[in-house]
């Protein structure tokens, strides 16, 4: 991770109009998080579980602070999610535990349509693509009981017949899907736009379809990164996709590091905060302990 006076002397080369394109860039992330409690809401909902959304929302800054501060993505930033609403809120662990799993499940739309657009930028058959993505978004959906069934066996879930019938029904319920679906595909094209509104900060203005295939490769190596809060991995891949793809080392240095300020330092701050005013503190300690 760079130091702190690498970041002060790239803040003092922005002017004006930088700073509120960054300040937008910030919104938009924050926004994201906003997005996420609302869509756990929906999904919980749907499973017949009534949580506050402002709960939700301080259990999800939470557990980015969790997940920034301890190795492998997400691990523990979700563990706390889990022991969270089953405590405070009285939603069995299953129960919880099959919540953030059909989340994840919602995202696989989003994430073939982002595909779509970062191949887009390379394909010249683009047509024959989305033909093909439509019919794995056909099959998804007409095998949506074995998909979850099996992401229940390899996540390790101990649902009772009632919760496993309930998560499976949700199915039936077109809101809740559609508007988890709507949800994901929202949080991941703020996730373009963040690093859009980055890199116009420099003048830079790149083609959505091209921040897309960044935005996977980000995606990609968070998820493989197991330092806490993917610190040296992510900034790296960042780093050598952008220069990879032509962009000047010093642009891409740049765009790295106010993307990880924001979604990795100022997040860490602020779910620090949400975590020690939430009453979130005893839960992490009990955690720490097994």
């Amino acid at each position: 991770m760079m130091g702190v006076n690498t970041y002060t002397t790239l803040i003092k080369s922005l002017d004006s109009r930088a700073f509120e394109l960054l300040g937008i860039a910030i919104a938009t992330y924050y926004l994201s998080v906003f997005i996420y409690a609302l869509r756990w809401k929906i999904v919980l909902g749907g499973m017949g579980k009534t949580v506050p959304l402002t709960d939700l929302l301080k259990i999800n800054l939470s557990s980015i602070f969790v997940n920034n501060i301890t190795p492998m993505s997400r691990g523990g930033g979700e563990i706390l999610r889990i022991t969270w609403i089953s405590k405070k809120h009285r939603v069995p662990v299953a129960v919880s535990t099959a919540s953030i799993l059909y989340e994840r499940i919602s995202e696989i739309v989003p994430i073939l349509i982002l595909v779509v657009l970062g191949v887009s930028y390379f394909a010249t058959h683009l047509i024959l693509f989305v033909m093909l993505l439509s019919v794995i978004v056909v099959v998804i959906w007409f095998k949506w009981d074995k998909i979850i069934r099996l992401s229940i066996r390899i996540f390790k879930v101990n649902l009772t017949q009632e919760d496993l019938v309930r998560m499976l029904e949700l199915r039936k319920k077109p809101a809740v899907n559609i508007l988890a679906i709507a949800l994901s595909s929202m949080v991941w094209f703020l996730d373009v736009m963040r690093l859009k509104l980055i890199a116009m900060a420099f003048g830079w203005s790149p083609p959505l379809t091209f921040l897309s295939v960044v935005s996977l490769a980000n995606l990609l190596f968070g998820l493989l990164a197991f330092t806490p809060g993917g610190i040296g991995i992510v900034e790296s891949g960042l780093m050598g996709t952008l220069t990879y793809f032509g962009i000047p080392s010093t642009l891409a240095i740049s765009v790295t590091l106010l993307e990880r300020f924001i979604s990795y330092v100022s997040s860490t701050v602020i779910g620090f905060i949400a975590l020690m005013t939430s009453g979130g503190v005893e839960i992490w300690k009990a955690l720490r302990l097994h």
